[in-house]
């Protein structure tokens, strides 16, 4: 099957028309007849880029060039030896992004499966849960901010911040240390620019939405020696969903200063969501092993909203230091500070299902607090053996992660979904339930190397070791568990530039992750989780280099897998360790504008994830959020000349099949396709009119799913999203 796909897809995406003309090659000229490497910059004069320059790359473009996630050095798509998405600045604006769920529908095999999409408010317990490649992967440790460990469980910080989103798939313990088998996310924040500029964004829609944002950049001082941006937003937002509003108000500054060769970036974020969470609703079981949504109206809230708002913080601060050792080598000492609040309070709301459509109603009150110190020092360079370029990055992180966590709950009774009579039941004071706090520390040594040996052939090789010390603190229990896990990873990569557009690649790399807070039932820590990918593709481009044209055939294997076991709403979390799961699949991504006027991007994942030790108490299961096919596609065009200069027409479409509902229950839920319409004018100097027609064809369907009994929530109904952007400055 393996032989048959690939040959396949290669054939596919060679047969491509190109154009006659050839891309552009930064390499000097080639000392053979062999083709040079594409867009790979002269040893002799390249100049490490300063931090202020980072978001400038591909700011328009759905393509981009360059990645520095998949390795901590800087390397082209092209050469990068591992399947990456880059998500663009341009595509999050083409496409109105406002949640991280919508950002990611374009990267192939990538799904977050709980929590709540566009217009659906806050989820009831802020649950974000992602897969790659059918593997579910760790709100902390995988989901990151400029390479450090952010949580994005409960409070997530406004996608304003975000100049682009990279996406790197399989392992990257060698990287980043623990980490999942299934990839990682790196959110990457804009960065104060050297040129003045300004953006301000109004939007206005459905269901009572308002929003409005800033950007401003430049040099503060005559000499521009010292930069600094501020990105701002506040929204008051309404749902589809009775009784649900969101408001938020976010500030995120950042200065850029110059000292000699010394350069310091300051960033910081306060963000305050004020919020009457959207709790959902649990799922109707159809006796074959799959559920469904119950049949009610999706404005239904089903309980009774908060009446008092849930009110959610984030505090984050980062200091990068950059120091130039002579023109090819720079030292960096990055520090990062974050501290969450997120509280969480429902009156009541839905808990199991029986039939006729009885459901438990229940009051919560929860408490959950994160505080997180992050820390990393990086020599990384470029210098020549034997007349071939070498990069390197070696440095040494370490973080610390404090956990605190309390619930206390009331079973108020049982009413019927579809009788409504959720008010019926006298309220009751809520009793103590499970409190428990961790602390985690981690250290990690790590070394990467890119080699060319000739012009066609690229090696990326890392190899890192990493100790943990892990504790769990039941208070509900009076018991303390403590583990220490140490383990080496490495990886190797091969790049083989078959032409000045085709280049193949081949990838193994091994995964280590400790398990933070996943005790058994007795209150001992579990085992730490691995994996390893074995993976091959082809990366292409075409139309002068403005369109990617990429794929990937890939088995992930991961073993000893924390999954949640389900629990009653006052019982102690555990978890159990479950055998061998094996991800087997294919995808293609293609990315850029073609033709003049014209964007596209467009992805397609076909897997066959499953657990697969018959011993399991998941064997034969589908794994949570993962399907067995998933397609993206966003396209758009604008009309280039003429009187309806300007003005453009696009659409999203976003197709998955049916998935696994969670890690913490077997299950299926139906799987779904949406289509939204954009419509937008670039006609007026400095100024963009964008309009978002979500779900155009009102397909109702279950967006996302945390567990059966449960927090299942709707898609939004048919739904618009007026936006209009005013630039100043900047050309």
């Amino acid at each position: 099957m393996w032989k048959k796909t690939f040959a396949a897809a290669s054939a596919a995406i060679v047969s491509l028309p190109a154009s006659a003309a050839e891309p552009v090659v930064e390499t000097p000229a080639p000392r053979s007849s062999t083709p040079p490497s594409p867009r790979q910059p002269d040893p002799e004069t390249k100049r490490l880029a300063p931090i202020h320059v980072e978001e400038t790359a591909d700011d328009n473009s759905l393509k981009a060039e360059t990645q520095t996630t998949s390795s901590k050095i800087e390397l082209t798509v092209r050469e990068t030896p591992q399947s990456v998405t880059v998500i663009t600045h341009e595509s999050l604006q083409a496409r109105q992004v406002v949640d991280f769920g919508q950002a990611l529908e374009l990267s192939a095999g990538v799904n977050q499966y709980s929590g709540t999409g566009p217009f659906a408010g806050q989820a009831g317990f802020g649950f974000n849960e992602i897969t790659i490649r059918g593997i579910n992967i760790d709100s902390l440790n995988d989901v990151r901010e400029d390479g450090f460990i952010n949580t994005t469980y409960f409070a997530m910080p406004d996608m304003a911040i975000y100049d682009r989103i990279e996406v790197i798939k399989g392992p990257n313990s060698v990287v980043y240390g623990r980490g999942s088998a299934g990839g990682l996310i790196n959110r990457v924040r804009k960065k104060p620019l050297a040129e003045s500029q300004a953006e301000i964004g109004l939007s206005v829609g459905s269901f009572d939405t308002y929003r409005a944002d800033v950007d401003v950049t430049g040099p503060i001082t005559a000499s521009k020696a010292i930069l600094g941006r501020l990105v701002a937003a506040y929204e008051d937002e309404g749902s589809f969903v009775d009784g649900i509003d969101t408001k938020r108000t976010m500030l995120a500054p950042s200065v850029d200063f110059e000292v000699a060769t010394t350069r310091v970036l300051l960033e910081g974020l306060y963000q305050h969501d004020s919020f009457i969470p959207n709790t959902g609703f649990p799922l109707v079981p159809r006796g074959d092993g799959s559920f469904r949504a119950p049949n009610v109206r999706r404005s239904l809230y089903v309980g009774i909203p908060t009446q008092n708002d849930n009110k959610w913080d984030i505090h984050s601060g980062t200091v990068r230091v950059e120091q130039e050792l002579g023109d090819h080598w720079l030292a960096t000492l990055r520090l990062n500070k974050n501290k969450t609040k997120s509280p969480i309070k429902t009156d009541r709301y839905a808990y199991g299902f029986s039939d006729g459509g009885d459901t438990v109603l229940i009051r919560n009150d929860f408490s959950i607090d994160r505080d997180i110190w992050a820390g990393e020092l990086q020599l990384a360079g470029d210098f020549e053996v034997a007349g071939r370029p070498v990069k390197i990055a070696a440095g040494f992180e370490s973080n610390d992660n404090d956990y605190h966590r309390r619930g206390a709950y009331a079973y108020l009774g049982t009413a019927n979904i579809y009788d409504e009579n959720f008010a019926d039941l006298p309220d009751q004071a809520v009793q103590p339930g499970f409190e428990y706090k961790t602390k985690d520390k981690a250290q990690g040594f790590y070394l990467q190397a890119q080699a060319r040996p000739s012009e066609r052939l690229s090696v990326l090789l890392g190899l890192r070791y990493d100790d943990t010390d892990s504790e769990y603190n039941s208070i509900t229990n009076e018991s303390i568990s403590r583990k220490k896990d140490s383990d080496f990873t490495g990886r190797v990569g091969l790049t083989y530039d078959l032409t000045q557009q085709v280049s193949v690649y081949g990838l193994y790399a091994q995964s280590f992750s400790p398990v933070i807070f996943d005790v058994d039932r007795a209150g001992n820590i579990l085992d730490p989780e691995t994996g390893e990918i074995f993976e091959l593709g082809v990366k292409t481009e075409w139309f002068d280099g403005r369109l990617g044209v990429n794929g990937a055939i890939y088995r992930i294997d991961r073993d000893k897998i924390p999954v949640a076991a389900e629990t009653g709403p006052a019982e102690a979390p555990y978890s159990i360790s479950s055998g061998l799961q094996r991800s087997e699949g294919f995808e293609i991504e293609i990315n850029g504008q073609p033709l003049r006027g014209w964007s596209v991007s467009a992805s397609y994942n076909r897997l066959d994830s499953e657990f697969k030790d018959p011993l399991d108490p998941f064997f034969g299961a589908q794994p949570g959020g993962t399907a067995d096919w998933q397609a993206g596609l966003f396209s758009s065009y604008e009309v280039q000349s003429g009187p309806l200069q300007g003005f453009g027409v696009g659409g999203t479409l976003f197709a998955i099949g049916d998935r696994g509902i969670s890690t913490f229950t077997a299950g299926t839920l139906d799987g779904y396709e949406r289509f939204d319409l954009h419509f937008f004018y670039n006609g007026l100097p400095s100024c963009q009119f964008q309009l978002l027609i979500r779900n155009v064809l009102d397909e109702r369907y279950v967006e996302g799913a945390d567990r059966t009994s449960a927090i299942a929530q709707f898609g939004s109904p048919t739904a618009a999203l007026l936006t209009v952007r005013r630039k100043f400055g900047g050309g």
